[in-house]
């Protein structure tokens, strides 16, 4: 089942052109690694994946089930919430009001998930950024996403918390899950040997 579907996309900023005649698709249980190197146009695609630019031509369909985790630079610090305050959020949908038990369920398994529990109760000020990293991803796991955007998930992350986002993106792409993943890091693909791998360069998909 298709998750996603661009074709042709055009993003501008003004006169400048940063994505140009982006076609992808990614089928439920497919991963997608966008590739290249810093200004090649990879997380301003994968804002206008997320709706948060909007596409100057082309056409964006995919699944209204999306959680996207932007690069963790992104993410106001001072913002005064603890951890099971931020993950919990990613069940909220349109025109609900509270969290219920199975909320709390969700937000408790994806923190014992991503290795994250013991922070629980720590304000998000307080932690390093391979932390944040997997707090931000377990609130997006708590949104049951059929389509998961992650923006440089891998930096700042040790060994042990390599191993643990990886072994979570097997379980999500085995339940039907799609992902797409920005990298600098070229060797983040050997983890997955079978996902598709796209190369950027100026805005344009280098390899087909």
């Amino acid at each position: 089942m298709n998750r996603l579907r661009l074709n042709n996309a055009v993003i501008k900023y003004g006169e400048i052109i940063a994505v140009n005649g982006v076609s992808l698709c990614a089928d439920a249980g497919e991963m997608i690694f966008i590739t290249g190197a810093n200004g090649s146009g990879k997380s301003t695609l994968m804002k206008g994946i997320a709706g948060l630019l909007p596409l100057t031509s082309g056409t964006l369909e995919r699944t209204q089930r999306m959680s996207y985790v932007p690069q963790i630079e992104e993410a106001d610090r001072n913002f005064p919430a603890r951890v099971s305050e931020i993950v919990i959020t990613g069940t909220q949908r349109p025109g609900k009001f509270f969290y219920t038990h199975d909320d709390k369920q969700q937000a408790q398994n994806a923190m014992n998930e991503l290795g994250i529990m013991e922070l629980a109760g720590r304000e998000i000020n307080a932690l390093s950024g391979g932390q944040m990293r997997r707090v931000f991803l377990a609130r997006a796991l708590c949104g049951q996403p059929e389509l998961l955007l992650l923006d440089e998930p891998c930096a700042g992350l040790d060994a042990d918390s390599h191993k643990i986002l990886f072994r979570v993106l097997r379980r999500v792409l085995s339940g039907g899950c799609a992902v797409v993943m920005v990298t600098h890091d070229i060797s983040d693909v050997d983890g997955m040997p079978e996902a598709k791998i796209i190369t950027l360069s100026d805005g344009v998909i280098l390899n087909a």
